[in-house]
């Protein structure tokens, strides 16, 4: 690497032997610094010593201590690599558009792209054409093959006569320089498999047979050349800004644009750096997130959580400092307000360009925020404050440290091994890219858990972006005059949800682990390290394996203890239904692991268990109709976070044996008003009449139909009265026809109805001609005055034959003529 800083310029080469990493000279003149490190990285690469820098530095101190006068700014060149180093310049030294790491993203576009491909088809920047930068786009996406210029290759070094090729074994950094490749390709090619009899020893350190290096000397794979659209759509962007630039100083013909219409192209699959998703992606689980923290120390662990439970991006959550974490009695905050673990280039109070391990800014000014912590986050930072950061002597705690430690030096770096070590974990648990077919890294956490606030109902939009470091909004209302809640009201229904996922779905954000931190030489922590793995060790976080009293067990016997199949041991083993942890075998190969004492109470807990299609088939109920059950009286069962079957407490389980019984003895007493129309022989509006008439008793319980229940007490007395009153016989009346009586009275027969409807005269009720009964004619008779009409005294009521009715009809049906003392009948006159 070159850089320049402080007024010299800093070269340097990769150096395991340094605290750092790397070795560092500085020169005064950039072509010194360039000359040395031209030697010095083969000579890295092929394991020779590195150059003497004195030799190289022409440039002495004498010489730079009276300062130079400043000569006049030369007249800017037409050339491309001379416009685009002068936009460069004025836009990002002088103006300083954008911070130094933009500078940087924009300068290695120009140099490495931009420059290389007009440079050598034009004379000045007025030749570029439309063509020109179409080709060039094409070129970026990897659709035309063009070879790009390489430093020549160091060739393999040859393996040291004392190494023995089959019983030695060597690390990945001596097997990346003996087969002339990078660290990260071996470290892809032994996550992929492609390295046989390779594995992790107890301390974590991976361990690859000599016999294996030929499958690594032997790849000679072409890297794709494609670049992803979005860094194409950036390097368009740039080469529009280079030539506005030239245009503004006369060097471009105005009003016209080469790169007019053209749009950042997507670059073949087979071309691609990155590969396209085979699958839709979705989110890790917590049991998923839990099962990944297993492999990981628990200062990786804080990192992982910090992501998926508070939604931090990677530098954020490097960056939470211990005074960011405030506890209000029941409530806690997390003030997310700095970024940490690798190294930013800013600017100083003087302007100068200047590395450092933490910058108090974010990446956008939405970023800074205060989130609410859920409760099993507020442990999980409790027990890393406890053993990480508290002085043994004294008790108390720095807050300007660094909540997650640093694992080489304090409070640096880190985001580079955690990467690393969350690879390592997702390959182990299959969750990796190739396993799941879209990407997965470390920021799929992030999405995560903005994916379960996306989708959770009751929380606010507003709310969602700003839990995430968004804008709350769009437009100016948004961006600008939304401000955070004063009193982080909406945030702690957040926390509260948060906090609920992870008790019903994991439990405890402490994932037990056998994976120790392996502290730097110059870290503080390494002095009292087995006082920190006991703290750990006593939260329940940091376990040791087997002991035994305790063994640890794997499928096979977790199967024979528990009585269940072998498959369905590995998937509770998997899924986090048995609590588990991960520790290399006797070969020194992650396997997972559950305790003899956890199977056991996982065994005890099962034999007190009832789940709901269990009880259900108990009580005689289809499963839905449990189910339904449980809803309507609103009973909180547990459901299993894979297997999604409710467990049914005690107190649960008496309640659905009494609803059940509450049910049958409903069903016992009373019926439904449908059933009661069919006992009934009438119509289901009928019977709800008789039951709204009081006719019916309404049964005031009911079922989980919502139905009414009419009593069978009331149904059957109806029924009998009904129908008794139907088959009793008919007792005689003695009735005259109305057109007799009018006769003989002298009235009419409008004026003897008007007396009926009035309720002075009976009439005898059926279909055939009107008829009075005789008792109601001897009453009205001998209240009726003798001068208002003739009577008929030989009209002899008593001697009127009476009249039988069908029980089936109340039809009047007379069974001979009525009698009469005057004369003769109507038929027979």
């Amino acid at each position: 690497g070159l850089r320049f800083q402080r007024g010299r310029w800093w070269a340097s080469v990769p150096d395991k032997a340094a605290t750092s990493g790397r070795h560092y000279e500085s020169f005064f003149a950039e072509d010194d610094a360039r000359a040395w490190l031209a030697q010095a990285v083969p000579a890295v690469r092929t394991g020779r010593p590195l150059p003497d820098a004195e030799r190289f530095r022409t440039t002495k101190t004498a010489k730079r201590t009276a300062p130079a006068a400043k000569p006049p700014p030369a007249k800017m060149q037409p050339d491309v690599a001379s416009v685009a180093k002068a936009w460069m310049a004025a836009a990002y030294e002088d103006l300083r558009r954008g911070g130094p790491d933009r500078a940087e993203r924009v300068r290695r576009i120009v140099d490495g792209y931009l420059v290389p491909w007009f440079a050598p088809r034009t004379t000045t920047v007025s030749d570029i054409t439309y063509y020109m930068a179409h080709d060039w786009l094409l070129h970026l996406v990897g659709r035309e093959h063009v070879p790009t210029t390489r430093s020549a290759s160091p060739g393999l070094s040859p393996l040291p006569a004392s190494v023995d090729l089959e019983t030695d074994e060597l690390g990945l950094v001596a097997v990346a320089r003996l087969c002339g490749v990078s660290l990260p390709t071996v470290r892809r090619r032994w996550r992929q498999g492609e390295l046989p009899g390779a594995y992790r020893d107890p301390a974590g350190h991976i361990r690859v047979p000599v016999a294996a290096l030929d499958g690594v000397r032997d790849k000679r794979r072409r890297a794709p050349a494609g670049l992803s659209q979005r860094y194409v759509s950036d390097a368009l962007w740039v080469l529009r800004r280079v030539l506005g630039f030239a245009r503004a100083n006369g060097l471009f013909p105005p009003g016209f644009d080469p790169t007019e219409s053209l749009d950042a192209p997507t670059p073949d699959p087979s071309a691609a750096r990155t590969r396209r998703p085979t699958r839709q992606p979705r989110p890790l689980t917590l049991p998923e997130c839990a099962r990944i923290a297993a492999h990981l120390h628990p200062a990786h662990q804080v990192v992982l959580w910090l992501q998926r439970i508070m939604g931090l991006r990677i530098s954020e959550a490097f960056g939470v400092l211990l005074g960011d974490v405030i506890e209000l009695g029941d409530t806690a905050l997390l003030a997310a307000q700095g970024q940490g673990g690798r190294k930013f280039n800013v600017r100083d109070d003087h302007g100068v360009v200047v590395a450092v391990p933490y910058k108090a800014t974010m990446k956008t000014a939405a970023g800074s925020r205060v989130l609410v912590v859920p409760a099993s986050m507020l442990d999980l930072i409790h027990a890393a404050v406890e053993a990480f950061h508290t002085d043994p002597a004294t008790g108390t705690v720095n807050p300007a440290d660094r909540l997650v430690p640093g694992i080489y030096q304090k409070n640096r770096s880190g985001q580079e091994g955690y990467r690393h070590a969350f690879e390592d974990a997702v390959v182990a648990e299959e969750l990796s890219t190739a396993d799941l077919g879209f990407r997965v890294s470390t920021h799929l956490l992030r999405k995560s858990l903005a994916t379960d606030l996306a989708w959770q109902e009751g929380i606010e939009d507003t709310v969602r972006r700003r839990f995430m470091g968004h804008r709350a909004g769009d437009d100016v209302f948004g961006r600008i005059y939304t401000l955070d809640h004063p009193e982080i009201t909406p945030l702690v229904k957040v926390a509260a949800i948060l906090d609920d996922k992870v008790t019903a779905t994991i439990g405890t954000l402490l994932t037990p682990t056998t994976r120790k931190v392996a502290w730097g030489k110059h870290n503080p922590l390494r002095d009292r390290a087995e006082e920190v793995n006991a703290t750990l060790a006593t939260a329940g976080w940091l376990v040791n394996p087997g002991t035994a009293d305790d063994p640890l067990c794997d499928a096979e016997r977790v199967a024979s203890e528990l009585d269940i199949a072998r498959t369905t041991a590995r998937r509770w083993m998997t899924d986090g239904t048995l609590p588990t942890l991960v520790t290399p075998d006797a070969q020194g190969v992650p396997r997972r692991y559950a305790r003899l004492s956890t199977v056991w109470a996982h065994r005890d807990r099962l034999a007190r268990r009832i789940l709901l299609p269990d009880l259900a088939e108990q009580l005689g109920l289809r499963y839905h109709e449990a189910y339904n059950m449980v809803r309507r009286l609103d009973l909180d069962l547990e459901q299993h976070p894979t297997s999604r079957v409710y467990e049914v407490t005690p107190d649960a389980a008496s309640a659905l044996r009494a609803e059940v019984e509450r049910i049958q003895a409903l069903h016992g007493r009373s019926m439904k008003l449908p059933a009661a129309a069919v006992q009934l022989h009438v119509a289901a509006s009928t019977v709800r009449i008789l039951a709204e008439r009081g006719d019916l008793d309404v049964d005031p319980e009911t079922d989980s139909s919502g139905l009414r229940f009419v009593t069978r007490a009331s149904v059957k007395q109806y029924w009998i009265a009904h129908h008794e009153a139907k088959r009793r016989p008919a007792q005689p009346v003695a009735a005259v026809p109305v057109a007799e009586v009018a006769r003989f009275t002298g009235e009419t027969s409008r004026t003897l109805m008007d007396l009926v409807r009035a309720g002075v005269l009976e009439q005898v009720p059926g279909r055939r001609a009107a008829q009075l009964t005789a008792t109601s004619l001897r009453t009205w008779m001998a209240g009726r005055d003798p001068d208002d009409a003739v009577r008929p005294a030989s009209l002899d009521l008593a001697s009127v034959t009476p009249l039988r009715l069908a029980p089936e009809s109340n039809i009047v049906i007379p069974p001979k003529p009525v009698t009469l003392t005057r004369g003769a009948s109507r038929n027979g006159r």
